[in-house]
């Protein structure tokens, strides 16, 4: 239906029946008027348009999620350096890699992360795909490598992710605490 093309400073938004303009979105700024370029713009499955936002301070980056009537109806800071490369995928996924190597997972629908792998590469990330099932992901790299990631068939849900750092943290805390105990029971026995 739609077909979209983006610069630094503005997304053109085509009619693929006749090639004619639908609609021109300029000036990317995020939340607070920061000044920021447009890096990718892609349609998902049901015509919503997500473009990605790298500040020009090059200090963090931001997915927006676009309505059919052209108003922003999501946006979220995603990472705080730029983003090199980005896909959308099937089964409500998008990944994308940034400039410190990192290749992210989220939910397309909440931009929730849903993985993330640090140190993917030892130079930029220039592509990234999902297979046709989504049970992959494959990031390229101009270190000339490939690296191809096993995606899960379900993702844990916040309260999940919540309560397993908890348990986590308690069995790190109960740690502290018993050395503790230990340091002072032995500075009580020296006396």
């Amino acid at each position: 239906k739609w077909l979209v093309a983006a610069t630094d400073s503005e997304l053109r938004v085509l009619s693929t029946t006749n090639a004619e303009l639908v609609r021109r979105i300029d000036d990317p700024r995020i939340s607070g008027g920061e000044r920021a370029v447009f890096r990718f713009a892609r349609f998902g499955q049901t015509n919503t348009l997500y473009t990605v936002l790298n500040t020009r301070a090059r200090n963090g980056a931001y997915i927006v999620v676009w309505s059919t009537e052209w108003e922003r109806s999501a946006m979220r800071r995603v990472s705080s350096s730029p983003i090199t490369t980005f896909a959308l995928g099937p089964r409500g996924l998008l990944a994308f890699a940034t400039a410190s190597l990192h290749v992210v997972v989220c939910d397309a629908k909440t931009l929730r992360v849903l993985m993330r792998v640090p140190a993917a590469h030892s130079f930029a990330i220039t592509a990234l795909a999902f297979d046709r099932d989504g049970k992959h992901l494959v990031s390229a790299s101009a270190d000339q490598t490939c690296q191809v990631y096993v995606l899960p068939d379900t993702w844990p849900t916040p309260l999940q992710t919540a309560v397993a750092v908890g348990r986590d943290y308690a069995q790190v805390i109960a740690i502290i605490l018993v050395l503790g105990l230990a340091v002072v029971l032995a500075l009580v026995l020296r006396r």
